[in-house]
């Protein structure tokens, strides 16, 4: 339904001159697609159809993908659309960060999810929602994986003595002031969710 009225837009069905889809109304189709299943025609749009048309995706456009595939784990697919990003220069920001780690970890690579946070936080200076980086955490403690909590406990700690230089924007060190800030990413709080699964996060474990 929405593909055809979409349709009926651009030929002035309804009495009005016709009416060309811009970006957003090419996002809401994807958006739709994503919400119905219909990846391969989401692709279609994104790849094909708004390229064809002279009309650019931008980060809401591939992000929207990224989070329905992340949904059904499409890790193949996720990693084409992220490098596909880097390489139009579109830009990368939490919300692919998020995508990219649910998409590894509905397939169970902790590594992985841990990896692909540090990866794009080294190369493309974004971080996900504070929330992904319990979520990495939680899913490693509650398949036993001690060692992949403790790695992202590891990163969280390079975030707390990160320092901005002359070429991180404004928006970049505010993010990552507010990830450092984060009451649930204290010391106090990383070492109650680590009780909270019956393991141990020792002072030890801090530098």
């Amino acid at each position: 339904a929405a593909f055809a009225f979409a349709d009926s837009l651009t030929h002035g069905a309804c009495g009005h001159s016709p009416i060309e889809l811009d970006v957003v109304g090419w996002n809401s189709l994807i958006k739709a697609c994503c919400y119905r299943g219909a990846f391969h025609r989401a692709l279609k749009i994104l790849n094909d159809t708004m390229p064809a048309k002279g009309i650019q995706p931008d980060s809401f456009s591939y992000n929207t993908v990224l989070a329905g595939l992340a949904r059904v784990g499409d890790t193949e697919n996720l990693r084409n659309i992220l490098i596909s990003m880097t390489n139009k220069n579109v830009p990368i920001d939490k919300y692919t960060v998020q995508a990219m780690v649910d998409g590894l970890l509905n397939m169970g690579d902790v590594s992985g999810a841990s990896s692909m946070v540090q990866d794009i936080f080294n190369q493309h200076d974004t971080l996900p929602p504070y929330t992904t980086h319990l979520k990495i955490i939680e899913f490693a403690l509650s398949n036993g994986l001690i060692f992949e909590a403790k790695r992202h406990v590891y990163f969280i700690q390079q975030l707390w003595k990160w320092q901005p230089s002359q070429h991180h924007s404004d928006e970049f060190c505010q993010l990552v002031s507010a990830t450092k800030k984060n009451p649930k990413l204290s010391k106090d709080a990383l070492q109650k969710l680590f009780r909270y699964f019956g393991e141990d996060l020792l002072d030890e474990d801090f530098f």
